[in-house]
């Protein structure tokens, strides 16, 4: 089935099943709940343990497909696990360094970002093989999301990208050509996400500055708005377009917050609120009023927006 050799000796990918249901989320639905926050603790609370990869180091995580998951490690592999079995399917090795994203873009055929500069589109169709490579950035590619989607909703015309190397870019998903870059002093990308049904994407940076690009024409900063002491790394938009919802790094549960900003009022913050006691790593917009997000801590909290309030908190 091209599980992980112990040596990583090859890479095939033959995945047990053909039809694959891109972008789905993992099942949140014990997690998103009303009324007090809990803590759950006990067999009933635990949760599926999968083999982790050979560093033991994941950086990204994504759903792909009902009962599928994608997931990177800075050895430079990306993991493909059945869910709902809690085990390892295939593998296979798309960088020499680490993997910092994976994006599903259908059925068959994901996106991989890494530490190398580089992102690379990849078909999952029998032997795994590269389709296009985007190349430009002079750093390690630390964020990515796809706009613009056709009609029938199979494929995005554009990628959006952003880079350690304080700059974004936009490129061309059919030819791998960038379009447009704008590069700002210090804007260190931590996280971007595209507004549904816009062509506007929401960045988060280490310089502490949230910004909304207008992709249109060119790339504008439309909105630019200091968000505080703590740079955010974490960060999705409400499906409705109203609201982002990001994340902050940190050592002190003064320190780790998540923040609401009205994406219709020029990214003013609405809410704020410390949520962990260590960094939060991952944040996922689940329902219109509820979102994840997982921290250093080893914590996965349920939390209310746009006002934000602790709804469960399930951790070691």
């Amino acid at each position: 089935m091209g599980c992980k050799a112990s040596h990583h000796t090859s890479n095939p990918y033959h995945p047990e099943k053909p039809t694959w249901a891109p972008g789905a989320d993992i099942d949140v639905a014990n997690a998103v709940t009303h009324g007090k926050a809990t803590k759950s603790k006990g067999p009933s609370a635990r949760l599926a343990s999968l083999k982790t990869p050979a560093d033991d180091v994941i950086h990204w995580a994504s759903g792909f497909g009902e009962s599928r998951m994608l997931a990177s490690g800075s050895d430079g592999w990306v993991y493909i696990y059945d869910s709902a079995r809690g085990i390892e399917i295939g593998s296979f090795r798309p960088h020499h360094k680490a993997v910092s994203r994976v994006v599903p873009v259908n059925e068959r055929t994901i996106l991989t970002s890494s530490n190398d500069a580089t992102v690379k589109l990849w078909s999952l169709s029998g032997e795994v093989e590269p389709v296009l490579t985007f190349t430009g950035h002079a750093m390690s590619v630390s964020a990515m999301d796809l706009l613009d989607w056709t009609e029938d909703g199979q494929l995005p015309n554009y990628l959006f990208t952003g880079s350690r190397d304080c700059s974004v870019r936009l490129w061309d998903m059919a030819t791998a050509k960038e379009l447009h870059q704008k590069k700002i002093l210090r804007n260190v990308v931590t996280a971007v996400r595209t507004i549904p049904g816009q062509l506007n994407v929401v960045q988060a940076s280490e310089d502490l500055h949230l910004r909304v690009w207008d992709t249109r024409t060119s790339l504008d900063a439309v909105h630019a708005v200091r968000t505080g002491p703590n740079q955010l790394i974490a960060l999705d938009v409400t499906q409705d377009g109203f609201y982002a919802v990001c994340g902050s790094k940190g050592f002190s549960r003064e320190n780790c917050e998540v923040k609401v900003f009205d994406l219709r009022m020029g990214l003013k913050q609405l809410a704020s609120l410390p949520v962990a006691d260590q960094t939060i790593e991952a944040l996922r917009v689940v329902a219109p009023d509820r979102c994840l997000v997982a921290s250093k801590d080893g914590h996965i909290r349920t939390l209310s927006i746009p006002d934000i309030e602790i709804i469960q908190d399930r951790g070691p």
